[in-house]
């Protein structure tokens, strides 16, 4: 029986609840378009377009997108020219590039990461910045 509580899950990083994630855009891969879906997305590649996604979107350090982009959680290592919007958690890591406003519950911001734009917290005390101890990729290729 696990112990854990919500406010510890809230403390975690998103990629550590991840299990495996269903969806995913190759470094060599182009979209243009609008994303929606439920599950969990890694993007290595470019997007040119929006994304109403119910679960956690990965860009990573390869990653491009440009456009505005809607999920449940948010892990950002790419580049991101847009407005980045979290119903729950937005977690910018070291290598982030974003150029546009930032809106979530919780928002986490590593030392390093360039930010241009606004941030708009929807929950008290939801601003955390952390030192970033990980390697640069958050999400395991299979």
């Amino acid at each position: 029986m696990s112990t854990q509580t919500k406010d510890d899950e809230n403390k975690r990083r998103v990629s550590d609840l991840q299990p495996n994630f269903s969806t995913v855009l190759g470094a060599a891969s182009q979209f243009k378009g609008k994303i929606s879906g439920e599950g969990d997305y890694v993007i290595y590649g470019s997007v040119d377009g929006e994304s109403d996604i119910r679960g956690t979107l990965i860009l990573q350090s390869t990653g491009y997108w440009r456009g505005q982009i809607l999920a449940t959680n948010l892990i950002v290592s790419g580049t991101v020219d847009g407005d980045i919007i979290a119903r729950n958690r937005i977690e910018l890591t070291s290598t982030a590039k974003v150029s546009g406003n930032i809106i979530g519950a919780i928002v986490a911001i590593a030392d390093n990461a360039e930010f241009t734009g606004e941030v708009h917290i929807t929950k008290n005390d939801g601003l955390t910045i952390f030192n970033e101890r990980r390697s640069e990729g958050v999400a395991s290729e299979s």
